[in-house]
């Protein structure tokens, strides 16, 4: 079935303007101890205005002492209410819908921001498993209370929920490791308690690498039997495909979804119009966008006005320029002051 790019979509509870999404992408606009600010506020209700229909947050780390980096915002019973709830009511005064994503590191978290070392599958104890469900439970039903519409349980790009379920990473020799469904056991154990805490009319989505494990058809299956609404396809390789502006996922996704019912849409490689409608016109029913977004928050209107391709350089440097200079992409001239408050001061 072939869907339309500006029509009203269904995503589980929700009810989207368009089919087009803001993939999580990490703002970096937290404060040093990774308290939300205005500044992060600001940028998601820039992303709104700019017509986007479904905007999830970038990565926002349930344990404050496992952060990715000095710009990563937290979700946990330090983080302010008051912001949290600013941001919803910001977003949904332009239509849009509003998703935190919310993500444990792993072994990506930054030993140099959290002052102890990154946690790895073979970390936890059964003691820590049960409290890594616990801070996601927590996480969904403060973003629940705030205002949001949903959570997107971050399951990629090898932060931990991620590295159970790849072999290289998980050498666990108990009910967590193993088979497919012992990896998948975390997870399903973390998708449950958030179902459970914030019930049937809160959108309960994943982020997943087609990559991470060596049958996806069957990680699919087990993601739909754990009853998301949603799931968004990455990959391990997202961040080394510089330069390619065609869909990166979509091939694995086609080859990948026979007999499945839940809504599946890939990520990446979509810089114009055509490129969105490819992959709507494949089966799939969002598009789902994010360094065209950095480079313009308002692609997505500018495409209905007519502009059919984003000015993206797909050059990836969006990944580390707000370490050289306060922006989010290389062809930004207007400083961003939060970033230069945690990353500054610059070289000269």
């Amino acid at each position: 079935m072939a869907y339309s790019l500006f029509e009203t979509a269904e995503l589980g509870p929700l009810i989207s303007k368009n089919r087009t999404v803001r993939s999580a992408t990490n703002e970096h606009l937290s404060d040093p101890s990774g308290q939300i600010t205005p500044a992060w506020v600001d940028s998601l209700e820039a992303l709104a205005r700019g017509g986007v229909g479904i905007i999830i947050t970038g990565h926002l780390s349930v344990d404050r002492d496992q952060r990715a980096d000095e710009g990563q915002a937290v979700l946990d019973q330090e983080t302010d209410p008051t912001l949290l709830s600013l941001a919803a009511q910001r977003v949904h005064q332009h239509g849009a819908l509003l998703i935190a994503q919310i993500s444990h590191s792993g072994g990506k978290a930054r030993p140099g921001v959290n002052g102890r070392p990154p946690l790895s599958p073979g970390d936890l104890t059964p003691q820590l498993l049960d409290r890594l469900v616990e801070q996601f439970r927590h996480a969904a039903r403060t973003a629940q209370m705030a205002g949001f519409d949903g959570v997107q349980v971050h399951c990629a790009h090898n932060y931990l929920l991620s590295s159970f379920l790849n072999l290289r990473w998980n050498h666990r020799e108990d009910a967590y490791g193993g088979s497919l469904e012992n990896r998948f056991r975390l997870i399903r154990r973390v998708l449950l308690a958030v179902r459970d805490a914030c019930g049937p009319r809160f959108a309960l989505l994943v982020k997943v690498d087609n990559d991470s494990c060596d049958d996806l058809p069957a990680l699919l299956r087990l993601f739909q039997s754990a009853g998301v609404d949603g799931i968004e396809l990455s990959g391990l390789d997202m961040a080394r495909r510089d330069g390619q502006k065609t869909p990166f996922f979509l091939d694995r996704l086609l080859a990948a979804w026979e007999g499945l019912t839940v809504p599946i849409f890939p990520v990446g490689g979509v810089f114009s119009r055509a490129a969105a409608e490819k992959v709507l016109a494949a089966g799939a029913p969002f598009v789902s966008l994010s360094r065209a977004l950095i480079c313009q928050p308002d692609f997505v209107e500018r495409m209905e006005k007519g502009q059919t391709e984003s000015p993206c350089l797909a050059c990836n440097h969006c990944y580390n320029v707000y370490r050289q200079r306060p922006v989010r992409c290389v062809l930004h001239t207007e400083v961003i002051p939060q970033l230069e408050a945690v990353f500054g001061p610059y070289p000269t």
